[in-house]
């Protein structure tokens, strides 16, 4: 995947499921296609066709430890849809505002909304490495934080530094962390990846930078169709 064989992963990961959907390792081929539909570089990039394959891991797989992570994946899925909807009502708002007052602003605002990344629909395909590793034991947020730290203070810049901040960075991104924080998630993964751009967790890091990329531009456009409305009603 680091090296952009992204349709290579597919079709193996795709074999493995075919010979038995139910068990092992199905459970990291369903996640390495989960992973592959969300990468950033990705020019299939599909995110509801990612969401599907997490999914698939979380439903066939209940007791697997990457469940953790499949669930933030889709976590973040459902919060860009969120914002797609957000944006796509403000949108239809700025469109009756300027209907109201001015047809060229309209047209500005549909432009501008038709740069949003767009989720699009579930795709009905039969579906058909990582090993599974456990971020937090018992939901204990704050004492895998702790223990993340201290390896960071001990390894400075060298390993298992590495696994340490990918894993701050998901602790800070878990769907089940009461204190989640998106922008800690980034900060962790930033680092990770200009640190230790060859490291095994890097690549899932940048996968990660990018789903909070696209958050971003969903967020910023909100705020520009916001402005454009402000600016049609004055």
């Amino acid at each position: 995947m680091a090296a952009g064989f992204f349709e290579t992963v597919i079709q193996q990961s795709k074999q493995v499921i075919a010979e038995n959907e139910t068990e092992p390792p199905a459970d990291v081929a369903f996640y390495s296609l989960g992973e592959v539909y969300a990468h950033h570089d990705y020019k299939g990039r599909d995110y509801a066709l990612s969401q599907y394959y997490f999914e698939k891991l979380i439903m066939n797989f209940p007791d697997s430890q990457l469940n953790a992570e499949a669930k933030t994946y889709i976590s973040l899925f459902e919060n860009i849809a969120a914002k797609e909807k957000e944006v796509a009502d403000a949108a239809a708002d700025a469109a009756a505002v300027a209907d109201a007052a001015d047809a060229d602003a309209d047209a500005a605002a549909t432009e501008k909304v038709s740069q949003k990344e767009i989720i699009v629909e579930k795709k009905n395909e039969s579906a058909p490495v990582p090993e599974p590793r456990k971020v937090v034991k018992n939901q204990n947020f704050e004492e895998a934080v702790q223990e993340n730290l201290q390896i960071l203070e001990k390894a400075g810049k060298k390993k298992p530094a590495d696994e340490a901040l990918y894993n701050l960075g998901l602790i800070y991104a878990h769907i089940d962390n009461p204190a989640k924080d998106y922008e800690k998630s980034q900060i962790y993964f930033h680092l990770l990846t200009e640190q230790f751009p060859d490291s095994e967790f890097a690549e899932e890091g940048r996968i990660w930078l990018g789903l909070f990329k696209t958050i971003e531009k969903i967020q910023q456009i909100d705020v520009d169709i916001e402005q454009q409305k402000k600016q049609l009603t004055r």
